[in-house]
């Protein structure tokens, strides 16, 4: 081949990459905008309201407050962070739950097609619908309602007390939340190839250590994933409160998202340095709580196949 050749080959080859490259930028320059635009413009404008007043002026005030509020105890931030725990811990361990339903469903026990049917039908019908029904339901005048004030004589109306709603609200979250992991889970073992688990069975495997032994370890790079998503929503896990409290009923039922929203939606602009201060100071007690608790996860070695 002549230089000349070579040096047609090169400025083809040199203009082939030329385009891939502008292709690949084509691509990339609209998330990298919105990535600038939508998360680190609006995270660092955050931070700096947090210690920033309208006027431009610097302080340390907004930050004080927040963290008065959220350290003392009786306070309806206080009592939102509280609702929020609780909310995510039921999340944590609804996830052993969705996954002891998606296990038997995969070994295909009795009524299977009906139980998965029913598990996830919740999930497809609209969330004003199904708190609209469950209200009703749990109502002194509905069928859970007037069921409980014949056995025990009297029925209280559970989204209007606070000794019972945040209590009713999670029973709910619980009732319509099976689907979404559920179906992670389902597929996440049906990937799991057969044979392992008829070489188990000729070993005399038990049920028990076959989810040990078998299940457990291809399934954790899934499980680990839920787990870790689920964990940064630590501040964040809730219900459908802003249904349930249509009628602005002062119950007790805040979490932190809803007391966000609450406080925006009532004082508008007035109430962002508040609302930015709490996340800066929840962000700074989580993040590295998360990160931690990941770096964990991902010494656990994972099993491929």
């Amino acid at each position: 081949m002549s230089k000349t050749d070579n040096t047609k080959n090169k400025k083809r080859l040199n203009q082939k990459q030329k385009i891939d490259l502008l292709f690949i930028w084509s691509m990339l320059i609209i998330p990298i905008i919105y990535w600038f635009i939508f998360y680190l413009y609006v995270n660092l404008d955050s931070i700096l309201l947090a210690f920033r007043k309208m006027n431009g002026t610097w302080t340390t005030g907004y930050f004080a407050n927040a963290w008065y509020e959220l350290s003392t105890g009786g306070t309806v931030l206080q009592n939102a962070l509280k609702n929020t725990f609780i909310y995510f811990i039921k999340d944590i361990l609804m996830i052993v739950f969705h996954f002891a339903i998606a296990y038997f469903l995969y070994k295909k026990i009795a009524g299977y097609k009906f139980f998965r049917i029913i598990f996830y039908m919740p999930a497809l019908i609209s969330g004003v619908v199904m708190v609209t029904v469950y209200s009703s339901l749990i109502a002194p005048y509905g069928a859970v309602g007037q069921l409980i004030e014949l056995l025990f004589g009297e029925c209280p109306s559970f989204l209007a007390d606070s000794r019972y709603a945040t209590k009713a609200i999670l029973l709910y979250t619980i009732w319509v939340g099976w689907g979404g992991h559920m179906l992670i889970f389902g597929g996440s073992l049906v990937r799991i190839p057969l044979d392992l688990f008829e070489a188990a069975r000729l070993d005399g495997i038990t049920p028990l250590k076959e989810v040990i032994y078998i299940i457990l370890p291809l399934m954790w790079p899934t499980l680990s994933t839920v787990f870790i998503l689920t964990l940064t929503g630590l501040f964040g896990a809730g219900g459908p409160i802003l249904l349930f409290d249509s009628a602005k009923l002062d119950v007790g039922i805040d979490t932190l998202g809803y007391w966000m929203f609450e406080k925006i939606w009532k004082n508008g602009a007035a109430a962002y340095n508040e609302v930015a201060a709490t996340g800066l100071i929840l962000t700074l007690f989580g993040a590295p709580v998360i990160l931690g608790i990941r770096w964990l996860i991902e010494r656990i070695p994972q099993v491929e196949y």
